[in-house]
């Protein structure tokens, strides 16, 4: 979350901003990043959740200042428009509304000095304890269980670490997503074996989704993290929070999709599918991304430093660009839905509805099945291909399913992008490998205003997707049924989100990431003071400390989710002792 500051500095620049705490005034001093606009204004951006060790700004109260040589300059502001200064604080609730983190601001009382003031403060509350005797008895055995079973994991990442290799050969490829092998992942373990690396390294692997995980699986991924010295993850792994050393491991997420449009990840801090700021997307060593301009977008998803976000291209893409896979697929295609072959095949791959992978779907009520069908006409079928979070098929009619056909069986998405003529989606990732074979893309947003206010987007919807949008059902069969689909913005879309239109992608991961490390390191003025700044920065208002391995407290994202209370009480006391 981005506090931008516009100061006025008369007399030439300084040397530098920064804040201070008013509890320790110039005995600690927090640097501010500042740009100059020119007639002696400067613009300053602190990003106020990713601060302290990629945390928040410490608890306390600071002033505003400005260096050059050995003079201060604490920042002024118009006292005849305080009253201001309440319409520009923020509160984000997040944590299930069971906490909160505060930016406001104001005046300080020193009528010789009124200077501007920041505060910045993390608040929680309990979760509802049990009721009765008995369920307060059942409640603590629970914990108790739940923090001996943590403690067991624990246990066995620590004994495993002592078989890693000093020489960094053992790499663990994992997903709690995925059942298998996938995306990123599998193209760039497959690139290590044709480059012949597996003779230098160990592979470790670990697939587990919310429907095959379980306490025995959880053990064995506790072990094979613990003996990796790198370890490879393309999807959100919150057993990160528990397990996992960025000290001493290299863990790198190779995400599996583009930026997209919708808001996701710390992008959406204080909002409807907030994480808390604690949270495992920030223990990431690195993560990858397909341009320069993209470093930014994916910095403030993980709540990671920019200089972590290496812009080495996306490595599935390399498998997607290679000479003659289309024709490899649409041979394989024809065999297994041979009403589709010699047609114009449509792709219908929208996002999924809901929170997660929990209640997942997709609001079919907005398609007429029978009209659709009637827009194909003879030569053109659509091919439904559900969001991999949502469970139920697609409900075409039987009477339907020569033209509209569930393709939910085909192993890959990519391949039958590289088969399909038109692209029909919403607010999907999928958007990118399609946009570099330049064809049609149909943007079908019926709930555009909806899904803008409740998930939020990072861009401008109507401006950035990169073909025609319909916002009703009768304006996407008005667009299929057009002889003609315009392209024109693709070529845009695939200059600013693709460094790397090549099939080299999965080398650079390997190259820059796992043989080496990026030429240039990612310690910004900022986290270099984080390091030290829990123990320096005191609270002006102090809570309950808590112990120092609170910071490292599991929540229940992988284990029994029953225990919602425990993890929202560890949050607080997370956010007390920062």
């Amino acid at each position: 979350m981005i506090l931008t500051f516009v100061v006025r500095f008369p007399g030439g620049a300084p040397d530098s901003f920064f804040l201070t705490p008013n509890s320790r005034p110039y005995e600690v001093e927090l640097p501010i990043r500042a740009e100059p606009l020119g007639d002696e204004r400067f613009r300053l951006t602190i990003n106020v959740t990713q601060f302290n060790r990629r945390a928040q700004v410490p608890n306390g109260t600071y002033y505003l200042v400005a260096r050059r040589g050995e003079v201060v300059y604490p920042a002024s502001y118009p006292l005849g428009r305080a009253d201001e200064l309440g319409d520009a604080s923020r509160a984000f609730v997040y944590n299930k509304n069971f906490s909160a983190y505060t930016v406001t601001f104001g005046i300080s009382d020193d009528e010789s000095a009124p200077f501007f003031l920041m505060r910045t403060y993390s608040f929680g509350r309990s979760g509802k304890k049990p009721s009765s005797t008995v369920a307060r008895l059942k409640s603590k055995a629970k914990k108790k269980w739940t923090s001996t079973k943590r403690r067991a994991l624990r246990s066995v990442f620590a004994l495993s670490s002592f078989r890693r290799p000093t020489d960094g050969s053992n790499i663990l490829f994992a997903s709690e997503a995925r059942p298998n092998m996938q995306g990123n992942l599998k193209a760039v373990h497959d690139r290590m074996l044709e480059r012949g690396l597996d003779s230098d390294f160990n592979f470790g692997y670990s697939f587990r989704t919310g429907r095959t995980s379980s306490r025995q699986s959880a053990f064995a991924l506790a072990w094979e993290m613990g003996k990796a010295n790198t370890i490879l993850i393309d999807d959100y792994f919150a057993i990160l929070k528990d397990l996992g050393n960025r000290d001493e491991q290299k863990i790198i997420q190779l995400w599996h999709a583009g930026s997209g449009f919708k808001s996701v990840g710390y992008s959406r801090f204080g909002q409807y599918g907030s994480p808390n700021l604690r949270n495992a997307h920030r223990l990431y060593s690195y993560a990858i991304c397909g341009s320069q301009h993209l470093r930014d977008v994916y910095s403030e998803a993980f709540g990671i430093e920019r200089e972590a976000v290496i812009a080495t291209g996306l490595p599935r893409i390399d498998g997607f660009l290679r000479d003659g896979r289309a024709e490899e697929v649409l041979v394989d295609f024809d065999e297994q839905f041979p009403l589709a072959k010699g047609k114009r095949k449509i792709l219908f791959a929208p996002t999924f509805r809901g929170r997660g992978s929990g209640d997942a779907h997709y609001d079919y009520d907005q398609i007429d099945f029978r009209e659709l069908y009637e827009s194909c006409g003879p030569d053109t079928v659509i091919l439904f291909r559900q969001h991999h979070f949502v469970p139920d098929p697609a409900p075409i009619p039987p009477e339907f399913a020569d033209r509209l056909i569930d393709v939910a069986s085909y192993p890959d998405t990519n391949d039958l992008m590289l088969i399909s003529d038109v692209l029909i989606t919403d607010y999907s990732s999928v958007i990118y490998e399609y946009a570099l074979l330049e064809r049609p893309m149909i943007f079908f947003a019926y709930d555009l205003d909806t899904y803008s206010a409740t998930r939020g987007m990072h861009k401008d919807y109507r401006e950035a997707a990169p073909g025609s949008i319909a916002t009703t059902f009768d304006q996407l069969v008005e667009l299929i049924r057009m002889p003609e689909l315009s392209n024109a913005m693709t070529k845009e879309f695939v200059k600013e989100n693709f460094d790397y239109v090549d099939t080299h992608n999965s080398d650079r991961v390997i190259d820059s990431l796992i043989l080496s490390e990026p030429v240039s390191g990612f310690e910004s003025a900022d986290s270099v003071v984080g390091d030290e700044l829990s123990n320096r920065v005191g609270e002006e208002d102090p809570g309950a400390p808590g112990q120092e391995d609170q910071l490292n407290e599991p929540t229940d994202d992988y284990t029994d989710s029953g225990d919602k209370n425990e993890a929202e009480d560890e949050e607080n006391q997370w956010q007390t002792s920062q």
